[in-house]
């Protein structure tokens, strides 16, 4: 097998696989009938103009999900999961679907009904009403799979240095991808074949196809001369990056096309307007358009999909280029034939086909690509085996047309059920702690950009127009001081601060070493005691007593604390009600009540049997990872069972609470419950003083209240602790109550343009 290697060397795959990928997804929201839905763009999407995820294409029902640049399939599918799931909880209480095919398979008679989408760039508006003269508003709802695909411009300009010779960089640049263009629409009929997936349409499409002969079902009435065409007279000549150039411009002289973008061919040239530019700036990154939606997938493109478009446009790369534009035409005629065949037809260049296949093969020696030996299978199978392709598979479920709006509604409302599955999640970025997931939701949901500084710290860049901020675990942010984090941190600092401004706090006394922790014992009041570490988050190393320990359980305690931090914190136990009061700039925007990790027997179940009960509750999960945490029984959690006279073998009467820590954090197992209107207002300007003493923008206050409902004085309450970087969980998803939108509330401070 010889390869083509005039542009790159089979030894460059590997960092030709590094190329950039981007996906665009269009879809229609449709009724749970089928009809196009009435309901318009969603504001709460953001604008166009500055909204780089959720967009409208044509009609104000056609929304288009746009993933940012990215290497990797697995990104771009993360990106893919977040918006689709951000649009279907959002269309949710319209009854919204969003419709799984390319073609849609209901258009009102009456087209008026059919909304052009409203966007405030009234040239944008207009351009959109030319085209619905022009070409009908039926064709307009025609959705796809746009695949953007950047090639390593390491790659070439490497190239370039060994085979430039004497034509400039840009010139060189430029042929690269128009050689890649040329190829693309000579071979796309491969593509055509194995992922067509448009056989149907409404039956009101057009008038018999415009007057022409046509058959249903075929393969891809997309990708066939009765989807989105231009003029027959609207001709382009691909033999070089000029003569495009040439031919676009003289088809606009003539009136064949209005503006350039009006041009429809299955591969877009970007990276500058006008087309001109490009023979100066050079093509940035190439468009492939005929990518039809797969109905069965959520998404309407997988990873494997992903992968197995960029294994093709690599490989083609190696194949033969006349440099003439008569491959061009050549390729037309071929994917033509192909997307007009009956999806049960066997694949006519079977021959070339398996040529195809063979380059793939080389390629992925370089590569050794998981998914390629399964994949290579089934594409011989599917070249004598047509009923294996896409449409084969959708024609063999649905021979008759009629059945096409009943499986589509199907499919819509399962893969609607997908995108609705753990709404505490954003889907694709699990991996991100809770909270930063709510900011990165709701920043996605207005069109702030984001970019991802470092994963595992939860750090981002959020951009909105010419506007960058630093967001790291969702709340830590410029407006907070280095000073204030370690104020907060240090529990012994937290409590100085907070009683020199007159507010409660525990009396209690710090202690450097074991051995001086455990000489205070014979001090201590008859009374209940907390015994914690300095600096500690999440509950980690706190002992809660309500009545005074044992020698050997204060001792136990004072080593688990020590095990955290070199000071142990010995306290009052102060008895009441524990709230978190959540503040931005100093208002109080959520309370909650949180109540420590606990069970409820049953009387007939032992406390390990109902632990592993509640865990199979879907709200718990691994820490921070879920709205409530999986309970344990730890060192912890087997001490405060012992200080109950209980065992993990005890069985609790029906109705009997036992709590299996004293500390209430749901990072260890407690629940929160939202009590924001039920505070008496002297708490609240309790918290907001503690909050202006500590100088904290963004700040937790846990306080325990005897009473919330009475007003507070010197001796109801007290303020425990302090936290610097609020947990946004307990509040958005509380385990009961009203939730509280705290990511979205980040961002209005951050980027108030964004919201108003």
């Amino acid at each position: 097998m010889t390869l083509n290697e005039s542009f790159f060397s089979i030894q460059q795959v590997a960092p030709l696989w590094h190329s950039t990928l981007g996906i665009e997804r269009e879809t229609l929201r449709v009724q749970p009938d089928g009809t196009i839905s009435s309901y318009p763009h969603r504001k709460d999407w953001g604008t166009r103009n500055h909204q780089p995820y959720i967009q409208t294409d044509f009609a104000e029902s056609q929304v288009e999900i746009i993933t940012p640049p990215e290497y990797t399939a697995d990104h771009l599918m993360s990106w893919l999961k977040a918006a689709h799931q951000i649009v279907s909880e959002d269309i949710v209480e319209e009854q919204d679907l969003l419709w799984p095919f390319s073609m849609p398979a209901c258009i009102p008679t009456d087209t008026t009904k059919i909304k052009i989408a409203q966007l405030t760039n009234q040239k944008e508006y207009a351009y959109r009403e030319g085209l619905a003269r022009l070409y009908g508003k039926h064709v307009q709802l025609i959705s796809g799979i746009h695949y953007n695909f950047q090639l390593n411009p390491d790659v070439i300009e490497a190239n370039y240095q060994q085979h430039g010779g004497q034509e400039s960089f840009i010139d060189y640049h430029n042929e690269t991808y128009m050689h890649l263009v040329r190829n693309y629409f000579r071979y796309r009929w491969f593509l055509t074949y194995f992922l067509g997936a448009s056989p149907y349409v409404a039956e009101n499409y057009s008038t018999n196809f415009y007057g022409k002969p046509h058959q249903i079902p075929m393969r891809s009435i997309r990708q066939s001369r009765y989807g989105y065409q231009n003029k027959e007279t609207v001709v382009m000549d691909y033999t070089d990056l000029y003569s495009f150039v040439q031919t676009i411009e003289a088809a606009l002289q003539r009136g064949d096309l209005h503006l350039e973008k009006e041009l429809y061919r299955d591969v877009r040239l970007r990276g500058a307007s006008p087309t001109r530019d490009l023979l100066k700036k050079g093509i940035s990154y190439l468009e492939f358009r005929n990518i039809d939606i797969n109905p069965y997938l959520p998404y309407g493109i997988d990873k494997e999909t992903i992968n197995f478009i960029r294994h093709f446009l690599i490989s083609i790369l190696f194949l033969e280029d006349d440099r003439q534009d008569n491959q061009v035409v050549e390729g037309h005629q071929m994917n033509y034939r192909i997307a007009e065949a009956h999806p049960l037809d066997a694949c006519p260049f079977k021959e070339e086909a398996l040529h195809i296949i063979q380059v793939m093969d080389r390629v992925n020696q370089e590569l050794s690509l998981p998914y390629w030996p399964s994949k290579r299978e089934y594409l011989i199978q599917a070249l004598d085996q047509p009923e294996l392709t896409l449409a084969g598979q959708i024609v063999t479920e649905t021979p008759d047309s009629t059945d096409y709006l009943e499986m589509g509604l199907t499919l819509a409302q399962q893969h609607q059920q997908t995108m609705l599955e753990q709404p505490f999640l954003l889907h694709g970025f699990e991996d991100f702690e809770l909270s930063t997931q709510d900011v990165l939701k709701e920043a996605i949901r207005r069109g702030i950009r984001v970019d991802i500084i470092d994963k595992q710290d939860n750090f981002l860049q959020l951009s909105y127009k010419d506007q960058q901020e630093l967001v790291r675990n969702a709340n830590m942010t410029r407006l907070d001081s280095l000073i204030t984090y370690f104020s907060m941190e240090n529990k012994v600092a937290t409590k100085f601060i907070l009683s020199q401004n007159n507010i409660r706090v525990p009396n209690g006394k710090n202690f450097n070493t074991f051995e001086a922790a455990n000489a205070y014992y014979s001090l201590l009041p008859n009374t209940g005691l907390v015994i914690k570490p300095k600096n500690t988050n999440y509950g980690i190393g706190i002992s809660i007593f309500v009545d005074k320990p044992n020698e050997k359980e204060y001792q136990e305690s004072i080593l688990l604390a020590l095990a955290e931090d070199d000071t142990v914190i010995i306290e009052e136990y102060v008895k009441g009600t524990e709230l978190r009061f959540y503040l931005q700039n100093h208002e109080v925007l959520g309370i909650v009540e949180r109540q420590p990790a606990q069970v409820i027997g049953d009387g007939t179940s032992s406390i390990q049997q109902l632990i592993e009960k509640e865990n199979q509750n879907p709200l718990r999960g691994v820490k921070h990872m879920a709205p409530m945490t999986t309970l344990e029984l730890g060192s912890v959690e087997i001490l405060q069972l012992k200080h109950q006279g209980l065992t993990v073998d005890s069985v609790p009467e029906a109705g009997q609470i036992v709590h299996l820590r004293e500390n209430s954090n749901v990072s260890t197992g407690g629940i929160s419950i939202d009590r924001t209107h039920d505070v008496h207002p002297s708490y609240i300007h309790l918290a907001q003083n503690a909050a202006r003493a500590l100088d904290a923008h963004f700040c937790g206050v846990d306080m325990i209240i005897e009473d919330y409902s009475v007003p507070a004085d010197n001796h109801n309450y007290a303020i425990i602790e302090a936290n610097y970087n609020p947990n946004i969980t307990i509040h958005r998803h509380p385990g009961e109550g009203e939730p509280r939108l705290l990511g979205k509330a980040v961002l209005e401070e951050l980027f108030p343009e964004a919201f108003s």
